[in-house]
């Protein structure tokens, strides 16, 4: 867990709380050799002789993994719920989703956790707070990864994530052939569209893979029909669109 480094964490600069380990280098860098050889073994065969660059290859695939699992998330509408530092994995899995949930209506907004009033883990924000996870993770294994090292892997996360997560959503699709410059602008397009009509998340993907081909598409006003029925009525979507009171 990332959490599990944070024992080293100095003094909150707010709280002045701190880890119950602070100070000690010698068992973070214990620590770090037992994960690394554990869980990451090549890693360390190719960097054996230089502590350094194992520290940094290391971070840099715990980054790539992270990014690649919330882009998986995003692209089936699945919200975690707690994604606290504690709640991630060093080995890119998904764990302690205890609230969690998957979107039925299109809402990026969507909070699966009834205690999170603030939304801080609504389902469109879950890629910035991975990527503010692992810059906790970063400073947990200061001097064990330089500061400047960490910062310039950490900035690899975005587009690791948009790649992955446009070619997840390009398959949804079925643009399998070719890749276009426009394929982003074309999803977010349909995201939009999803959102403003209330469409349903999993069954709007579900009914454009049947969607009919060919010169004269005989089933094309059933398919339509079909498609539009997962879309919200009027009234509910007067209701989602309604002005929330900050609880406050």
């Amino acid at each position: 867990r990332f959490g599990s480094f944070e024992i080293f964490k100095s003094a909150d600069e707010h709280t002045g709380r701190e880890g119950p380990s602070v100070g000690r280098d010698d068992i973070r860098a214990q620590m770090l050799d037992y994960v690394i050889s554990s869980f990451y073994p090549e890693i360390q065969a190719a960097h054996a002789e230089d502590r350094a660059q194992r520290n940094a290859a290391f971070f840099r695939e715990v980054t790539r993994r992270t990014a690649r699992m919330v882009a998986e998330w995003q692209c089936v509408g699945f919200c975690h719920g707690v994604l606290n530092t504690d709640n991630m994995s060093i080995v890119g899995l998904t764990i302690d989703y205890g609230p969690f949930g998957f979107l039925d209506r299109y809402d990026p907004n969507h909070v699966c956790n009834a205690s999170d009033s603030a939304g801080r883990y609504a389902y469109s924000k879950q890629p910035e707070v991975c990527r503010w996870n692992l810059q906790k993770l970063a400073e947990a294994l200061e001097p064990e990864l330089p500061r400047e090292q960490g910062e310039a892997i950490l900035a690899e996360f975005d587009a690791e994530f948009r790649c992955h997560y446009l070619q997840k959503m390009r398959r949804k699709l079925g643009l399998v052939r070719t890749e276009l410059p426009d394929d982003g602008a074309l999803v977010a397009r349909l995201l939009e569209t999803m959102h403003l009509t209330g469409a349903d998340f999993t069954n709007t993907f579900y009914l454009l893979s049947s969607f009919p081909v060919g010169p004269e598409p005989l089933g094309l006003p059933a398919f339509l029909a079909a498609l539009t029925a997962q879309c919200a009525s009027l009234e509910e979507l007067k209701l989602a669109f309604r002005p929330q009171m900050d609880p406050r």
